[in-house]
């Protein structure tokens, strides 16, 4: 270990040439002997050294207090006081100053080593843990993601730059708040307010990833979809003493899926739309009903083989966001699914509903012009229809009640339950 050396601030000469010869005698570098503050200063900024022995009580502007309140403030050097008062007044003032210790004058060589050891210890200790307290601070602020750490409590001590940016909320503004004050986050499908991730990673004593689809809301009021993750911040004996959130704004990614599903969408609705027409022949009107009903039945087997597991699959994604599978929830599943599957053959649907049945119409149709040479299209719609409700178990039926084949200007469906 390379020599310690140690500026003496003494306004005794004689006291300051004892202190010099006692701390050569136990292996330290006096770099210099000053009796006044302002001199001290000087010397520091010229030649560091590790450590001053700083009296409390110097002739002169300034005394040994406020010398070494600029000692620390401006050169992070370690300062031992070196008093011959011990009175409650003078500690107070010295203890603004953070000093790394007291020696009361007068005081035995092994009092000065073992100040003098603790003191260049304590400051090499509080010098790498505010490295590594910079370094933590740096990595936190410079990541993508954005992070907000809080006490046990819930309070927030650390927000980084992307967390203020996606919240709304500035560190100043935040420190101190409670969580939920300033990450407010609610449920994308119903609304509903989501559990405070500090409660959730206390109870649980663990990681917490975020499972429901997340918006927050920001201070301006601005909704942002959002993902998630909690995690403990625990001392050095394992117990819990804050949380860290984890989050980021996913506005582009959700952007891109949904561009993605369009087209994927826009693909499908061709290659739905391509099989229907494909599968069916041009059938002349002529041709007997019974020919065309049986072609349909076949159609209709074929249809509920390739989807009623996925109907069923989508029916009850939907039923388990709503919370409830009473009879109009899941009528009203049914009916969404049954106008987006139109909706992929490039038919738009309206549903119009009535004390007791309710109006499912088609508003256009693809093959209108086709409907008199080609009534199958017709068929082939009425099934879909038909065989689908079937799948929901509702009690009821459905009857068509106006049908472009028969030269009407619309497609009409009536969904008739009975009585529970």
């Amino acid at each position: 270990m390379s020599e310690i050396s140690i500026l003496v601030v003494e306004d005794e000469s004689i006291v300051a040439m004892d202190i010099k010869h006692r701390a050569e005698g136990l292996g330290y570098k006096v770099t210099a002997i000053t009796p006044s503050g302002e001199e001290a200063l000087k010397l520091v900024r010229e030649n560091p050294p590790d450590l001053v022995l700083m009296d409390i009580v110097l002739k002169g502007k300034m005394d040994g207090i406020e010398a070494a309140q600029r000692i620390h403030d401006n050169y992070d050097i370690p300062v031992l006081y070196l008093t011959a008062y011990s009175d409650e007044e003078t500690l107070k003032r010295a203890k603004i100053t953070e000093p790394f210790g007291y020696i009361i004058k007068p005081f035995e060589d092994r009092e000065l080593h073992s100040a003098v050891e603790i003191a260049i210890y304590k400051h090499e200790m509080e010098r790498k843990l505010k490295e590594s307290e910079k370094w933590l601070s740096t990595t936190l602020e410079s990541i993508g993601d954005a992070v907000i750490t809080t006490d046990k409590l819930g309070n927030i001590i650390f927000m980084n730059p992307v967390a203020m940016e996606v919240t709304g909320w500035s560190q100043e503004e935040a420190i101190g708040k409670t969580l939920k004050d300033v990450f407010q986050i609610v449920n994308e499908d119903t609304g509903n307010p989501l559990e405070d991730p500090v409660t959730k990673v206390l109870q649980k004593d663990a990681v917490i990833e975020m499972t429901d689809p997340a918006l927050l809301i920001t201070k301006e009021g601005t909704v942002l979809p959002i993902d998630d993750s909690s995690a403990p911040i625990r001392d050095e004996t394992g117990s819990v003493i804050g949380v860290a959130l984890v989050f980021r704004d996913i506005t582009e990614r959700k952007r891109a899926e949904k561009e993605k599903e369009e087209l994927l969408k826009d693909k499908a609705r061709g290659e739905l739309s391509n099989f229907v027409l494909s599968a069916l022949p041009v059938f002349a009107s002529n041709i007997p009903p019974q020919v065309r009903h049986n072609i349909a039945r076949s159609f209709s087997d074929r249809f509920e083989k390739n989807m009623q597991d996925r109907f069923r699959e989508e029916l009850k994604n939907c039923l388990e966001k709503r919370g409830a599978q009473t009879q109009e929830d899941i009528f009203s599943c049914y009916i969404s699914w049954l106008s987006e599957f139109f909706l992929n053959l490039g038919i738009e649907t309206k549903e119009s509903p009535a004390d007791g049945y309710s109006h499912f119409k088609f508003l256009n149709c693809p093959w209108v012009d086709d409907t008199e040479t080609s009534p199958m299209f017709c068929l082939i719609c009425r099934a879909i229809v038909i065989r689908s409700f079937t799948w929901t178990n509702l009690k009821g039926n459905v009857e068509q009640t106006h049908c472009m084949e028969d030269n009407g200007e619309f497609c009409n469906f009536e969904f008739v339950f009975s009585p529970l």
